[in-house]
């Protein structure tokens, strides 16, 4: 299974061992999920990781070596209206990478596509996709 994590996910791992998105991440390689991310939220973890000195000591660490990059997708052949212009390379990445689910922190940008799914693209958060999974309840 193909699982894409956007930025939000990706640092709030970095940020807090106790978190749901840390638990996701290390639970991946158990379950033998996949877990890749566009090159675009990369660039944006690098950008802000540093905001919390432990974070950016795990993202080279640990983190990083765990997810995959995929290129950025920033069209596709199919109509989507997303408002976010930050967050469209997100969920067009995640389906140009026929990702299965796509597991984001950012309630707010994707609020409206949350608990659906986009052209075969499952879109839940941390916490939605584990007890998806049976991880957590």
């Amino acid at each position: 299974m193909i699982v894409f994590l956007d930025t939000s996910t990706i640092l709030a791992a970095c940020w807090s061992s106790k978190g749901l998105s840390r638990l996701l991440i290390d639970y991946a390689p158990k379950a033998h999920w996949r877990l890749v991310t566009a090159d675009y939220c990369i660039g944006e973890v690098e950008k802000n990781v540093r905001k919390h000195p432990a974070g950016a000591a795990f993202w080279a660490r640990t983190i990083r070596a765990r997810i995959e990059p995929v290129g950025s997708v920033y069209v596709i052949d199919r109509p989507i209206v997303f408002d976010a212009t930050k967050d469209k390379p997100v969920i067009l990445s995640a389906i140009g990478s026929d990702a299965d689910y796509l597991v984001t922190s950012d309630t707010t940008d994707f609020s409206h596509i949350l608990g659906t799914v986009v052209y075969g693209v499952k879109v839940r958060t941390p916490k939605s996709f584990l007890q998806e999974m049976g991880v957590v309840e």
